[in-house]
């Protein structure tokens, strides 16, 4: 990357050169060796197909980074719950049969001591680390937008991924609506009526088996007009075949582009519910399907994990899938989606979309089985907006980074910008995150944590501290799970009085000490257990 001055103005270029596999609209599954030029505004300005056709106008002195693996859109996590993302796997040890539905598994003492008392007391007592904890472990993946974030009473000090609930693109306000909420009527139609001026909806939907009364979910948005093409419905999983085709059905004046968007996260459906998404059931009726991972309690660590789960289900099920249809999952099809209220190009590298990149390393010849046969240690720089954000140090110092931190993951090292939270604009070591968070483990063992009034904002004690492991002076953060649930039951915070065990930090990549638990726990019936030979 390089500031230079063309008559008069500043422009910060990027310029990435190698093997590409664009997604335009016109050449979906075209690749070529040519060059991704992305301007101070942190837009695609070009894309060329060859490495000596001429640059666009401005970028003729600009630096050119080689990459010897292949450059793709940024992978795009269309659902998570980035705030339980340290967690590990959960199974409730009293369980026998898979749950029924969302409002099955979040009642039980597990599940409070296990998820939610940990999840709020790490959050609420060292925020700044859990965030950046969680960013790093989605950039690992490839990801440089994600949805699903807690609420936030300012910025992260160290924004690394795109929040798709926050982001401000285009001249939408609040372009992407977002509820984890099982909604009423009269809420719907407000829902409805963003809908109606272009904005996008993302909801939880009909999650839970075939048959199960929240089935009928999809039928309030139906009665309440919700079923439009911003429509981002997430699971869906109890929604038969005719669901689909009322759907479908809904196409205006019987056009071409998808009616809606379904996500799908075949790995948390798997392992609570023993069922997924009708996945061909939404392709024929021109419901696109994006993938999202769900959360750390019962879902993969990245997209490159999910990525497996839906090549292995979609194997077993005879479903047809191809590498190039899971892909479009990660880039294009959520893309398309959220550009339509953002109205910028996203998830394809165009003139004028977002300038977010993932390179990996070439894996095998074939560029979409590339990425589904891809892990942690083939991911060799991520851009998001023209910026360095994650990667191999050769490449991130290319790309024009300034100082990082980094971290051994997979068998490689990778780097990573990140700033102390105090504002002083210096280096924040890993080690330190992730000592904030071991101090918060301890702690909570002997220390109740303090309730909401308390945490680190309103009028309690800790009013104005800073978090755990945050340097002093740091600005507060007050933050709030965003998983639906009541005051001590399965929202946060512990009961008083009640110390927590919040577990060991989960690993940032599919490790094998995290494959080995996947085997005799969930309700998979074993269709998870080959996902470590994927990572083998």
């Amino acid at each position: 990357m390089v500031v230079f001055d063309e008559g008069g103005k500043t422009v910060v270029a990027l310029v990435l050169s190698g093997a590409v596999a664009a997604l335009a609209p016109d050449d979906e599954q075209g690749s070529f060796t040519g060059r991704v030029c992305i301007g101070d505004d942190g837009l695609v300005e070009a894309v060329t197909h060859s490495a000596t056709e001429a640059m666009p106008a401005g970028f003729e002195d600009a630096p050119v980074v080689e990459v010897d693996g292949v450059i793709y859109p940024g992978f795009i996590d269309l659902h998570s719950h980035v705030a339980y993302n340290t967690l590990p796997l959960w199974s409730d040890p009293a369980r026998t049969k898979a749950y029924a539905h969302h409002d099955s598994w979040p009642g039980g003492d597990s599940y409070r001591n296990e998820i939610t008392w940990p999840a709020w007391t790490l959050l609420n007592a060292a925020p700044e680390s859990v965030l950046a904890y969680v960013q790093v472990r989605a950039l690992a993946g490839g990801t440089t937008s994600i949805q699903g974030w807690p609420s936030l009473s300012r910025s992260a000090a160290n924004p690394l991924v795109r929040s798709i609930d926050n982001e401000q693109i285009g001249p939408l306000t609040d372009p992407v609506v977002v509820s984890a909420l099982t909604l009423d009527s009269d809420d719907l139609r407000k829902r409805a009526g963003h809908l109606k001026v272009g904005r996008s909806f993302i909801y939880h939907c009909a999650e839970g088996a075939p048959g199960s009364v929240v089935a009928d979910e999809f039928e309030d948005l139906v009665t309440n007009r919700c079923v439009k093409p911003g429509l981002i419905a997430i699971h869906c999983t109890a929604l038969d075949a005719g669901a689909f085709k009322r759907w479908g059905a809904t196409a205006p004046d019987g056009g071409d582009d998808p009616v809606g968007a379904v996500v799908w996260s075949p790995f948390s459906n798997l392992w609570l519910y023993g069922v997924t998404t009708d996945v061909p059931a939404a392709v024929e009726n021109n419901v696109a399907v994006c993938l999202g991972t769900d959360w750390g309690p019962s879902g993969t660590k990245n997209l490159l994990g999910e990525l497996k789960v839906a090549r292995a289900w979609s194997d077993a099920q005879d479903w047809g899938l191809s590498d190039h249809d899971l892909v479009r999952m990660i880039t294009a099809n959520p893309g398309d989606a959220l550009s339509r209220a953002w109205r910028t190009p996203a998830g394809r590298l165009v003139a004028g979309g977002l300038g977010d990149v993932v390179v990996l390393a070439k894996r095998d010849t074939d560029p979409w089985t590339n990425v589904v046969r891809s892990r942690e240690r083939d991911v060799e720089l991520v851009i998001v907006g023209g910026r360095p954000h994650y990667g191999t140090k050769s490449l991130m110092q290319a790309a024009g980074a300034g100082t990082t931190t980094s971290v051994n993951l997979a068998g490689t090292t990778r780097h990573f910008p990140l700033v102390l939270p105090d504002g002083s604009g210096g280096a924040w070591a890993w080690s330190e995150v992730l000592a904030g968070l071991d101090a918060v483990r301890a702690d909570a063992k002997v220390n109740p944590p303090k309730g909401p009034a308390a945490s680190r904002g309103g009028d309690g004690a800790g009013a104005g501290e800073a978090g755990v492991g945050d340097p002093p002076g740091t600005p507060r953060l007050d933050v709030g799970l965003d998983m639906p649930g009541t005051v001590q039951e399965t929202a946060g915070p512990p009961p008083p009085g009640r110390t927590v065990n919040v577990p060991p930090i989960d690993s940032l990549d599919h490790s094998p000490a995290w494959l080995k638990t996947l085997k005799g726990r969930g309700f998979h019936g074993g269709a998870l257990d080959g996902l470590a030979e994927q990572f083998g």
